[in-house]
């Protein structure tokens, strides 16, 4: 095909598949669901890292239990019949079913839980615990903590205000609280800031304390290992207090009481989808999914600011990698024995090793004791398997390179050095430069699982979007469209590069520079 018009044909069919997507009608091999009793065989899916899972097989033993990383994807697979209910804190549960008239709440309690903000088992975390535990029965006697859990869960939208942490002063010092940044109203994101009851109270503990207070982000399987790991000095994200949690970490006295409730579809949804009945019209369900994911609070920024850190960590992470790569190809060029086994053994561990686990254990392991943005442990991580890749592709590029070349040149009069980098380097450059383009676009895609390690990328944003309007379709086709725009900047890119490094394009005087060709 054609590459100038590749990107047309991304684009179009991309387009077409959001319309399906937006258009579709649901499978409805099965109906509402108005008892628990009812879903005692049913597909139920919880939230990874939650305790939603041992609820469920404590009211319903049979049931098939299905993981899934956030709300957006509970409400998009229950919409799409991949599964027959999901539990939930029921003011979650509960604001997710007044944002959709699809699905319905059974009103059945399956067990009561408390939530309580998380410190690390330490002498510190016992000090800030401590110091929570009376703040909280402060707020408890005066009533501001029924005041402000009635503003966020009760109140409409437009009175929820969000509390200004990020100028709070810090006498004492500046406080990191981790949290998921998807579960309103506890926390989420509005206008490209994390809002929620949760902050609100980490924010006035803060204030009267004299902390300053930043707020990190990450995935809900991530925030215990932050906690332990002493990324965070806090959590407070929507987390039951357990025995076995309490084991790990230290609760503090619950700021919060309720009851776990199940959604499912409503009847009239279903009926609706099995008579292949359209709720909307074709042109209506683009216009309001397209407001939806990147107008209403200008929630365009969030996919430019996650499209920066997509490429700060790609471009400073080719570059470095193969910076890294071409030192290491220079250190063992030559066939030591120990430099082989120790490059060799680090090439084996290195590429062996999945990319998230690498990145869990440079951010919780290695820089477990020192703060490091994600950022930066995304651009280590990145840069040591890039530049494996590039010792590989050096290695096999040079030795493509027929041995008459360096034979030739030496008897020249080149040294080692001219040699290898006027005449084999250049020859191997071609050899190179179609693996080393697509390893650079492998390391685009790659960069999209930086969101367990709380960077804010494009993914990420995506993510974030759609648990604002738990709708899957213009969001991930918008990340999509994206990468592929970036995957072909990035490409056009190192293209010119292997285009400017061809040796068919040096000039003969520039080949023999400081060689004598009058002897």
């Amino acid at each position: 095909m054609n590459t100038r018009l590749r990107p047309l044909v991304l684009v179009l069919f991309a387009s077409l598949l959001l319309v399906i997507g937006v258009c579709r009608p649901a499978r409805a091999e099965s109906g509402e669901f108005a008892s628990l009793k009812e879903l005692a065989n049913g597909r139920i899916g919880v939230q990874t890292g939650s305790t939603f899972d041992a609820i469920t097989l404590r009211s319903l033993p049979q049931a098939e239990i299905s993981y899934y990383n956030t709300y957006a994807d509970l409400t998009e697979a229950l919409g799409s019949n991949k599964i027959d209910g999901f539990p939930g804190d029921e003011p979650v549960i509960r604001l997710i079913a007044a944002e959709h008239d699809t699905i319905a709440v059974i009103d059945e309690s399956m067990e009561d839980f408390e939530y309580g903000a998380v410190f690390r088992k330490n002498q510190r975390g016992s000090e800030l615990k401590g110091q929570f535990d009376t703040w909280l029965k402060g707020v408890k006697t005066s009533g501001e903590l029924e005041r402000l859990t009635s503003k966020w869960i009760d109140g409409p939208e437009e009175q929820k205000t969000a509390f200004d942490y990020q100028s709070l002063p810090s006498p004492n010092g500046t406080l990191i609280l981790v949290t998921e940044g998807l579960y309103p109203p506890m926390n989420y994101y509005r206008e490209n800031e994390v809002v929620g009851l949760e902050i609100e109270l980490a924010a006035r503990f803060c204030q009267d304390q004299g902390y300053g207070l930043r707020v990190d982000v990450t995935n809900f399987d991530g925030i215990l290992p932050a906690i332990q790991a002493g990324k965070a000095d806090f959590s407070m994200s929507g987390i039951t207090i357990t025995d076995e949690r309490a084991q790990s970490v230290n609760f503090s006295e619950p700021y919060y009481k309720g009851g776990t409730v199940m959604a499912v579809r409503k009847a009239s949804y279903v009926a609706a989808m099995a008579n292949g009945e359209q709720t909307t019209s074709v042109w209506d369900g683009i216009v309001q999914s397209f407001d939806k994911t990147f107008l209403n609070e200008s929630r365009w920024k969030m996919f430019v600011e996650g499209v920066g850190t997509t490429l700060a960590i790609t471009l400073a992470s080719i570059l470095l990698g193969t910076h890294l790569g071409f030192f290491l190809f220079l250190l063992c060029r030559k066939g030591g024995r120990i430099t082989n086994a120790i490059s060799g053994f680090c090439m084996w561990l290195l590429q062996g090793m999945p990319m998230v686990v690498l990145l869990l254990i440079l951010y919780y392991v290695v820089f477990g004791k020192v703060y490091v943005s994600g950022i930066v442990v995304s651009i280590i991580g990145f840069t040591l398997t890039f530049g494996t890749s590039v010792f590989g592709m050096l290695k096999m590029g040079v030795g493509a390179v027929d041995d008459g070349q360096r034979e030739a040149a030496r008897a020249m009069g080149y040294s080692d050095r001219q040699t290898f980098f006027r005449i084999i380097l250049p020859q191997a450059i071609p050899h190179v430069m179609p693996s080393y383009k697509s390893a650079i676009v492998d390391l685009i895609k790659a960069t999209s699982i930086v969101g367990y390690i709380a960077v804010q990328d494009l993914t990420k944003m995506g993510d974030i979007v759609r648990s604002r309007t738990y709708e899957a379709f213009f969001p991930l086709i918008a990340v999509t469209i994206i990468y592929f725009l970036l995957e072909g900047i990035v490409n056009f890119l190192a293209g010119r590069v292997e285009r400017i490094s061809n040796p068919k394009r040096r000039s003969r005087d520039h080949i023999l520079k400081g060689v004598k060709t009058d002897d």
